[in-house]
């Protein structure tokens, strides 16, 4: 039995590194270039324009899932502040809704990033044609 036991673990070892052999060599097949939205851009404007409008689109549904969120924390927090005892459920959910407030603003500073980007993007597409 120790005997089976022991070939089972042999062919899993085996199979493991054949596996990771395998995908080592495919990996060094492929092109080496990174995936980013920056880096396979195309030399047609309107598809800089699609994704300018599309960021600008994403920018405006997080500003507005900022502010809801923001507003909620600020009911939160004014709840908070009117109660004399303390209520571990509405801190909890002030210090979430501080969370993701952060979250939103962050994601928010990437779009802002993104769209900077993509407007120079399409200047210089203007300016080659």
């Amino acid at each position: 039995m120790i005997y089976l036991m022991i070939q089972i673990g042999f062919l899993l070892v085996l199979a493991a590194a054949l596996g990771v052999a395998v995908g080592w060599w495919v990996r060094g097949k492929t092109p080496d270039r990174e995936r980013s939205p920056f880096n396979e851009l195309p030399d047609n404007p309107f598809d800089a324009r699609f994704r300018l409008e599309q960021c600008h689109r994403d920018n405006a549904t997080l500003r507005r899932e900022l502010k809801d969120m923001e507003e909620r924390a600020e009911k939160l927090q004014s709840r908070y502040d009117s109660t004399d005892h303390i209520d571990d459920g509405i801190l909890e959910r002030l210090e979430t809704a501080e969370i993701r407030a952060q979250a939103l603003l962050e994601d928010l500073q990437v779009r802002d990033d993104t769209i900077q980007v993509l407007e120079r993007e399409l200047e210089s597409l203007r300016a080659k044609s």
